[in-house]
């Protein structure tokens, strides 16, 4: 970084700016100090404090285990067991054998020092040809100046690059259940559940609410055991869905003779019900259906067209999403011994209303089945309903800024950015951007399987082979 706090490289080589320092942009980093042939400058922009973990694997819990078995959740997909044989030589396991650590499901804090490791080792191996820059700050704004876009940061820097990759990873949860509440103010609401904060300073004097059922809802009931919370934990979400466990099984794959395009998502729907019966009826469970489609997902979802894709999202959205994303079968039964035991209590309906009254949260909650509206008193509200997909919405001062200049557009359905499949960003007139990329969560409107690792790895490979293309 020069004196003037402006990171330049001139007109010859070409520079490469990367937003965020999670998972996708430290795996976009190394793979292109790996495959990198010509000279080339690049610049991770990210605050320090997560850098190289990012809000997935920088947990404040050791029980926040990953949904993924080790043996699937290598960084490369070129090297499969590159996980597994990194966690075998760390040292960090207590246990001798080593034989059953592919199938076991790993503490999400030593993947976080898995990718602190890859980062770390790249540095060391940083070949002469490439140049690596740091901003250790928030990037605020973006300017298009003829064939670079500068890039300000909180700091006062700034970051002068031909090619700009968004890798910004998750957001934090929406309101739109208290949307125009004053209770969003309130310091008994929690709207980072990721922080452990949100569970912290407890007494047993009241019981908590937690808006979602899914597997962050899970994270923080963990957090609440461990902090010897003793009161009820009430989890709200529009189903009310229960989470289910990894079972062994053999994924259907006789489904897949069956799928071909063109997709329409009534007839998915009824291709899907045939073999979760024929499942049933082998004694095995639905989702061996949906893990025999994963790879299939992408490609499905991009032909529907966008009649369908609300179609799903209204109808079908919750019920995929409880047979996909699965916990581990010790935290399953974690958490399934606490309904048995009524300290948590899984419902289904909305909020009508929330605000604070002689020291508690009132909550006015209207039941799905009954229409009833019930009052509910807790000590706090803790948000898990799932990151933030709408950029409309995202707390963000960089994305409001180049909302507002016109560089990115939310797609049509508002999961992500306006983008080409691999990860060029749209223009206003309709064409791929040649200097603006982005991958993972804001892809989510193009690919739907875009936030776990299997698709992250091959995303991150895949884009630093186009950033060098172009």
């Amino acid at each position: 970084m020069s004196p003037s706090g402006t990171t330049s490289t001139g007109t010859h080589t070409q520079h490469i700016a990367i937003i965020g320092g999670g998972f996708c942009g430290i795996l976009t980093l190394v793979n292109l100090l790996k495959i990198a042939k010509n000279p080339l400058h690049i610049t991770l922009i990210h605050t320090e404090e997560l850098l190289a973990k990012g809000i997935a694997y920088d947990t404040y819990s050791d029980q926040h285990v990953l949904n993924v078995e080790a043996r699937n959740m290598s960084a490369f997909p070129d090297d499969p067991n590159h996980f597994v044989n990194w966690y075998k030589d760390s040292g960090l396991h207590s246990n001798g054998d080593t034989e059953q650590i592919p199938f076991h499901y790993l503490s999400r804090n030593i993947y976080g020092k898995y990718l602190q490791s890859i980062f770390k080792d790249a540095l060391i191996h940083i070949p002469h040809h490439i140049n690596l820059y740091f901003v250790h700050s928030e990037a605020t704004d973006m300017q298009l100046e003829g064939d670079h876009f500068r890039i300000s940061c909180r700091d006062g820097s700034s970051v002068l690059a031909h090619k700009v990759v968004l890798a910004t990873g998750n957001h934090l949860p929406g309101h739109s259940a208290l949307n125009g509440k004053d209770f969003l103010n309130s310091p008994k609401y929690f709207s980072n559940p990721w922080k452990e904060e949100s569970v912290n300073d407890l007494d047993d004097s009241a019981p908590v609410f937690i808006i979602g059922t899914g597997l962050t809802m899970v994270d923080v009931v963990i957090g609440l055991q461990e902090k010897k919370f003793n009161n009820k934990i009430y989890a709200l979400s529009p189903k009310g869905f229960n989470i289910l466990a990894h079972r062994p099984h053999h994924p259907q794959r006789e489904i897949l003779d069956e799928l071909a395009p063109p997709y329409e998502i009534e007839k998915l729907v009824q291709l899907f019900r045939k073999y979760v019966h024929k499942a049933w009826k082998h004694g095995e469970s639905g989702e061996t259906v949906v893990d025999a489609v994963r790879s299939k997902t992408q490609e499905i979802w991009q032909s529907l067209d966008l009649k369908d894709k609300q179609r799903f999202m209204s109808h079908v959205r919750h019920l995929w999403g409880v047979a996909r994303h699965r916990l581990p079968a010790h935290i399953h039964n974690q958490v399934q011994d606490l309904i048995t035991q009524g300290k948590l209590e899984i419902l289904a309906g909305r909020i009508q209303d929330a605000f604070e009254e002689d020291g508690l949260v009132t909550l006015k909650i209207k039941r799905r089945k009954s229409q009833q509206e019930e009052t509910i008193k807790v000590a706090r509200v803790i948000n898990c309903t799932g990151p933030q997909t709408d950029i409309l919405k995202f707390d963000s001062l960089l994305f409001q800024n180049i909302i507002r200049k016109g560089y990115i557009f939310p797609d049509e359905m508002k999961l992500g950015v306006e983008a080409n499949p691999d990860g060029r960003i749209l223009q206003k007139d309709g064409k791929p951007s040649s200097q603006l990329f982005t991958l993972g969560t804001l892809l989510k409107g193009k690919l739907w399987e875009s936030t776990a690792v299997p698709e992250l790895r091959m995303q991150t490979k895949k884009l630093a082979e186009l950033l060098l293309a172009i």
